[in-house]
Order: structure tokens, then C-alpha cells, then sequence
């Protein structure tokens, strides 16, 4: 039964073949034309048989020997080829981010092929903060989050929009449930919360309209189930505009009345400090792509 032979062995006559001389082929490999020879005889050895013929000054390869030289410089090719790739993709930096799950989506998945660009050799990796409280734990290269004051957490922030809501409804709604002229007819409709129902009864409080016995309705942990239900035309919910620019181009969601609440919140990008040049390209990209309007 033939051995397996090994792969020095293999590499010995694939170089002896490629170069045409022991000597030749041991100064491609660095070794000695001693070890060359020894390779060859233990890879003759064991295929159980002759690969050169040593008759001549030279050692001329058998046709076995060619055939076989040209399917292992192949093997050896591919797997060069596959150690450059996993080179390549372990040189790569990460860049970390830590985001709430309604900017991912809506703002920065859109135009991920901008921030391969400007970023061709990192990777991607992005975590979810759902409440605000959480930026009190990020472990990050970059943090996407709201503030309902000035951010006083690690790192440098900047602003990216406003996060003030007013309340949105899909236009089949309001017009199968409307009209809505007054914070009273509001109260009436079927209201969609976003985490509690706090917010709603802050945008009643300034409306001027006591809703102590009118907030009712379905919570929603995460921005973009509350936005998925509107659009099924299961209520009416409070949204930042900028996050639901899309739907009010196409005319999906409207607006209802102009009141709104949560002024003083602000979406912001924060940065370690000193933070990687990939996180501060990224968050100054953000920054820049939001102030845009894009």
C-alpha cells in the first residue's frame, strides 16, 4: 500500500521540477542539495517508484514526476492563495458599534456601500443599545444613541439630528378612522407607545388636554416594530421626524397635529477618547450624512 508521502517531500519535486537542478531548487528553498536528494528518494520510496532518472548529469523527471510536479504547484497555489485571503481578512481592523436599532436600519444600512468605501479595510460589527440608560455601559469604537439633556458620558459626542416626536398615522388610517382636528379626537384613536406610555401622556400634557383616562394602546420595545404597525394601519404613534423621512416622501405616513414633545432630545455619535482613525471617519461620515438631509 502506497504512503501518503509527505508534504516536504512534495515540495522538493515540485521546486526540483519547476527548476530543473537540485541545486536550482535548493536555493528556492532555502535548504542544502543534500536534502533535496533525500526528499526525493523517501518520495520515491514511497510512491514505489523511480521519478528521475539519474543517468545523467542532471536528474531528468519522469512523466509521472511532471504530471504529478504540476498537480501539486497547483495544491500549492490554491493554498497560497486561501493564506492571503485569511491574511488579508485577519489584518483588517473591527470597528465596533454600539446603535439603536432604528438608526442602524434607517440611516446607516441604507448607505453602507459610503462607509466601505471611506473604511476598505475594516470590518463591521454592530451591537444593539435599545434604552437610553445603556450608554452608561458601551463598550464600543463608536456609539449611536439619544439624550434627552447634554451627553455626560466617556468620550466626545456630536449631534447628529433632533429627537423630537410628533405623532404619524399611514394614510389609509386617518382616512378610514379620521378626521383628527383636535387632541380629543387623538385621544379617541388607537395610540402606539414607543417603550411606555410616558411619552404620549407628555404630548397630551402639552396639547392641553387632560388624558388621564384616554392612554391606552400596544407598547413597543423597538422603534421599528412601532413604525411596521403604523404602516399596517393599527394606529397612531409618535415619531422623530428624521427617522421617517422615507415614509413622509412617499406619502405612506402623515402627520396628524402639530404638537410635539421631547425637544431637548438629541441623537448623538460618541467617540472614545482618543478613538481609532476608523471611528472618528465613520462618526464624522454620520455626522456629515444626517446634517445633509440625505
Amino acid at each position: 500500500m502506497i504512503r501518503r508521502p509527505s508534504f516536504t517531500a512534495l515540495k522538493a519535486l515540485e521546486a526540483l521540477v519547476r527548476c530543473g537542478s537540485v541545486h536550482k531548487a535548493a536555493a528556492d528553498l532555502h535548504v542544502s542539495a543534500g536534502a533535496i536528494s533525500q526528499q526525493i528518494r523517501i518520495l520515491e520510496t514511497d510512491l514505489e517508484r523511480r521519478l528521475f532518472d539519474r543517468n545523467t548529469r542532471s536528474m531528468k523527471p519522469s512523466r509521472d514526476a511532471r504530471e504529478l510536479a504540476e498537480e501539486v504547484s497547483g495544491a500549492f497555489e490554491k493554498i497560497d492563495q486561501a493564506l492571503q485571503r485569511l491574511a488579508k481578512i485577519t489584518s483588517k481592523v473591527q470597528l465596533r458599534i454600539a446603535t439603536l436599532p432604528s438608526v442602524a436600519t434607517r440611516i446607516v444600512f441604507p448607505r453602507l456601500s459610503e462607509v466601505r468605501d471611506l473604511l476598505p479595510e475594516a470590518r463591521l460589527s454592530f451591537n444593539y443599545v435599545h434604552r437610553l440608560e445603556d450608554i452608561n455601559y458601551w463598550d464600543a469604537d463608536v456609539l449611536i444613541c439619544a439624550v434627552d439633556s447634554k451627553y455626560a458620558g466617556d468620550g466626545v459626542a456630536q449631534e447628529l439630528f433632533s429627537g423630537e416626536v410628533r405623532p404619524f398615522a399611514s394614510a389609509e388610517y386617518l382616512k378610514q378612522n379620521g378626521p383628527f382636528d383636535a387632541p380629543s379626537d387623538v385621544s379617541k384613536a388607537k395610540l402606539l407607545h414607543d417603550f411606555s406610555i410616558k411619552t404620549w401622556r407628555s404630548w397630551f400634557e402639552r396639547a392641553g388636554f387632560d388624558s388621564s383616562d384616554a392612554i391606552d394602546g400596544d407598547i413597543f420595545e423597538d422603534f421599528e416594530l412601532l413604525i411596521h404597525a403604523v404602516l399596517a394601519n393599527q394606529g397612531i404613534a409618535l415619531c422623530p421626524p428624521k427617522l421617517i423621512s422615507n415614509e413622509l416622501d412617499t406619502g405612506k405616513l402623515q402627520p396628524v397635529l402639530d404638537f410635539s414633545v421631547l425637544e431637548n432630545r438629541k441623537y448623538i455619535v460618541v467617540v472614545p477618547e482618543p478613538a481609532t482613525k476608523e471611528a472618528n471617519i465613520f462618526a464624522n461620515w454620520l455626522v456629515q450624512s444626517t446634517n445633509n438631509g440625505r
